[in-house]
């Protein structure tokens, strides 16, 4: 029969050492708390449609009825829901920024990021039953203008 020996190892804590883990808990808690809200900012700023700067607009094309708005937020809906909308969006100084074509979403909106601080027209298209239906709007995306562009009437 065979005795295995068993060995413990007796370690005095002092309170110095308690206190010491004690403050290194801390701090790396905060440390870890104050850098999860850092990298919040700068990774997620516009996280929410409420926090969204003002280079992101919401275009609601229409043709017979709109609404005024200035401040978009999930209740807007607008006349022209599923519809694709070819359009053209120039800077006051006469630059093309973008050509392109988007689908309205079930609200009948569709979402452009642009520079802040310049004022725009965006030229829109589309053809509802064969008739080709186009119209224009003028917006900025300087601070505290509208993000919620409802001004744009599409006539044939």
């Amino acid at each position: 029969m065979k005795l295995s020996k068993t060995i413990f190892i007796y370690s005095k804590t002092t309170p110095h050492m308690k206190l010491r883990s004690i403050l290194l808990v801390t701090i790396l808690a905060i440390s870890g708390l104050v850098f999860t809200i850092y990298a919040g900012f700068l990774v997620f700023p516009y996280l929410n449609i409420d926090n969204e700067g003002p280079n992101i607009n919401y275009i609601a094309p229409y043709i017979n009825k709109t609404h005024s708005c200035s401040k978009h937020s999930l209740s807007c809906t607008a006349e022209l829901p599923s519809q694709i909308i070819n359009y053209t969006v120039w800077s006051t100084d006469g630059n093309i920024n973008i050509t392109s074509n988007a689908i309205t979403g079930d609200n009948g909106f569709f979402k452009l990021d642009l520079e802040i601080d310049k004022s725009y027209m965006i030229l829109m298209q589309t053809i509802i039953n064969n008739t080709l239906y186009e119209g224009t709007a003028n917006f900025s995306t300087a601070f505290g203008s509208a993000n919620c562009i409802t001004t744009g009437q599409l006539k044939p």
